[in-house]
């Protein structure tokens, strides 16, 4: 049997899943993983493409939903010649294929076959934080469940987003201290999906203990997210009217920023780094600080589109705000918050600081950030609050 007829054979609805690794020098991708899915009644396969390094902070997974005739042909772009092993399972048998650097293919059949059942659909149970249909009081409330505790259908894009959220949380809470409370900042918490998520997950999943605090400007929220607080028993909680430049409450183990405007996402993370916060987290909403600001010859060819423009000095922007966290010491990674066909404000910017006080800037890290000013002839208020904060810090030393 050639892979080609391998594949025709079982590219089907009797297909539960494909897998192609080891990749090749050059590879896009390091992993390849396919499986069916039914969408409004028709077959589609669901590919998952792992690209950019975990090492390098550049990691993400790309998904597309093909047709038959459509996935066989991305698949022979890629395999033999960027992938060489490849796992492929059907209800009915399973194959090792082999690809060698010539372009040669071995394809073994499995002795045993996985006797799982291909699952079909699109949005199917996975383990999330949160688990599907544990009646959970807050998520009821907020409409995301039903009083059964059943998950609403048209809110299951929320659902999926807290659990995301936690997961990002979930990755760095070794990095908060275990020998005593937990102490968390909100900023710009609105109406406190995530914030009752992450108090549900911290002090009632795990039993760690937490006090969180929630700030908004609007005082009906704040009044409203205190009152279901209070239903639920949840005393680590609270919620104040405030704005994040201006509050001066002790000093938490994480800052949290989610969808704060323009410059406030500025705000919040000079406020994690004063504080010497052990994790910031930010998920930056418009930005048209820099938007008013940038100029620069060599970009010229983009800045005359306004959409193009506007898109560009958000990218810029959160790339200067996050050279600046490794400057002042933190690991730095930006993610995707949500899929993009959610919202297109899905960037997350995670910073984990690496040591126990805040350290003296980085050379390379400095350089880095100078050339990118440079090249868009400006900067933005993270920087000229740091430039501060360093100025203070060097005249409490002489």
């Amino acid at each position: 049997m050639t892979f080609e007829e391998l594949l025709n054979t079982t590219v089907s609805e009797d297909l539960i899943r494909m897998v192609f690794s080891k990749p090749l020098k050059g590879a896009f991708s390091s992993k390849v993983k396919v499986r069916p899915v039914v969408i409004k009644k028709e077959t589609f396969f669901q590919v998952t493409s792992a690209i950019g390094s975990k090492d390098e902070n550049t990691y993400k997974e790309v998904h597309e939903n093909l047709r038959s005739e459509e996935l066989i042909k991305k698949i022979r772009s890629f395999f033999p010649g960027e992938l060489s092993q490849a796992l492929i399972e059907t209800n009915a048998a399973g194959y090792t294929v082999l690809a060698g650097r010539k372009g040669n293919i071995t394809i073994r059949k499995n002795a045993s076959v996985s006797a799982a059942k291909a699952d079909t659909d699109h949005n199917r149970s996975k383990n999330y934080l949160l688990p599907e249909n544990e009646k959970i009081p807050f998520m009821v409330d907020l409409g995301v469940m039903t009083p059964e505790g059943k998950n609403v259908k048209s809110r299951y894009d929320k659902y999926r987003q807290l659990n995301r959220y936690l997961e990002f949380i979930n990755d760095v809470v070794d990095r908060l201290p275990k020998d005593r409370e937990i102490t968390i900042v909100d900023f710009g918490c609105g109406k406190s999906y995530l914030t009752f998520a992450l108090y549900y997950f911290l002090a009632v999943k795990n039993n760690r203990r937490v006090k969180i605090v929630g700030l908004d400007l609007k005082t009906d929220v704040i009044n409203e997210c205190n009152r279901l607080k209070n239903k639920y028993g949840y005393n680590g909680l609270s919620f104040i009217k405030g704005d994040i430049e201006h509050y001066e409450g002790d000093a938490p183990d994480m800052v949290i920023s989610l969808h704060a405007c323009d410059t406030a996402t500025d705000h919040a993370i000079y406020k994690g780094i004063l504080w010497n916060a052990s994790v910031i987290m930010a998920v930056p909403c418009c930005q048209h600080e820099l938007n008013k600001k940038i100029k620069s010859d060599e970009l010229s060819g983009v800045l005359g589109y306004g959409i193009l423009k506007d898109r560009l000095s958000a990218i810029v922007t959160d790339a200067m705000r996050a050279n600046l966290l490794k400057e002042w010491g933190y690991d730095t990674q930006i993610l995707e918050f949500i899929d993009m066909e959610h919202t297109p404000k899905n960037i997350l910017i995670r910073a984990v600081r690496k040591a126990n006080k805040i350290t003296a800037v980085n050379k390379n890290d400095v350089e880095k950030e100078e050339r990118l000013k440079a090249l868009v002839g400006a900067d933005i208020t993270l920087e000229r609050l740091l430039n501060e904060l360093k100025e203070k810090n060097e005249a409490d030393n002489t």
